[in-house]
């Protein structure tokens, strides 16, 4: 017999997204063990952790959260929803899969997966404006969320290129960066962007809209304060490349460098200020 319990998706947050785990008698034998299969499903409703009861899978009923009874009707609107799709499938003859059960289910929970015109999925500059505009956090919040889509609009259109969600790896992020460089930001607005572009990503990723995880990689991380001196010195400026043949060397080695920049800038960081008085 079926059956469906909800879960948080980040209990030590603030507020946090519910998956539920759908149980359906799905398994496969693993060295000579049976192990069971079941489906993990995102929805975009949010809760406070402090007003979620972990053993019931539901919201607490308190009064410091008074909209409980309309949140736990949801839930259990979503786990009827659920259970009858599955009989339904098994009354039709179909076999019954994770990734046949995903897609019923995006059509019933995720038609916002549908509005990209070539895909049955959205894609990332389709998905953040969606997010913005359903997300419950602040208007402070939203506010950077914005700056940051435009930031990425103004990179497409600076680059000639549409992002995907398959395109933000390490050459991308390298590139962004040295794009937001060319703006003057300080190397803490660049990491509050990148962090806020991981967001998106993370979050994307949790609905099933792509698997690319380049983004949960440790190279994508804030840039360096080493990277804040050199950028500072003009030694990352493309504009150098035509005044200084010495800094644009540095320039064409970007790619080079961008996959290999901590390690570089460990080693290279004690010669810093000696390199550059030397080159004055």
């Amino acid at each position: 017999m079926a059956s469906v319990k909800f879960y948080l998706n980040s209990p030590k947050k603030i507020y946090s997204s519910i998956f539920f785990r759908l149980n359906y008698g799905a398994f496969q034998i693993t060295n000579g063990k049976k192990r069971y299969l079941p489906l993990q499903y995102h929805l975009d409703e949010t809760i406070n952790p402090a007003y979620w009861n972990k053993n019931k899978g539901e919201a607490k009923q308190t009064n410091k959260f008074p909209q409980y009874p309309e949140f736990n009707a949801r839930l259990n609107n979503v786990r009827d929803k659920v259970l009858t799709l599955v009989r339904k499938l098994q009354n039709d003859g179909k076999s019954l899969t994770n990734d046949v059960l995903r897609k019923e289910l995006d059509l019933t929970f995720k038609t916002h997966k549908n509005q990209t015109d070539t895909t049955s999925e959205m894609e990332l500059m389709s998905f953040i404006p969606y997010f913005i505009k359903t997300s419950t956090k602040t208007v402070g919040t939203k506010r950077n969320y914005n700056q940051v889509l435009q930031n990425l609009q103004e990179y497409e259109q600076a680059k000639k290129t549409k992002l995907t969600f398959d395109k933000i790896d390490i050459d991308f992020y390298n590139d962004f960066v040295l794009f937001l460089q060319s703006k003057r930001f300080s190397p803490n607005t660049i990491g509050t962007r990148i962090k806020i572009l991981k967001t998106f990503m993370n979050e994307a990723y949790e609905r099933n809209l792509h698997r690319n995880i380049d983004y949960k990689k440790k190279a994508f991380a804030k840039p360096s304060e080493h990277n804040r001196k050199i950028q500072e010195y003009g030694l990352l400026k493309r504009e150098d490349c035509y005044n200084d043949t010495k800094r644009c060397r540095v320039q064409k080695s970007k790619k080079w460098l961008g996959a290999n920049y901590k390690y570089v800038y460990n080693s290279f960081n004690r010669y810093t200020d000696r390199m550059i008085r030397n080159n004055d």
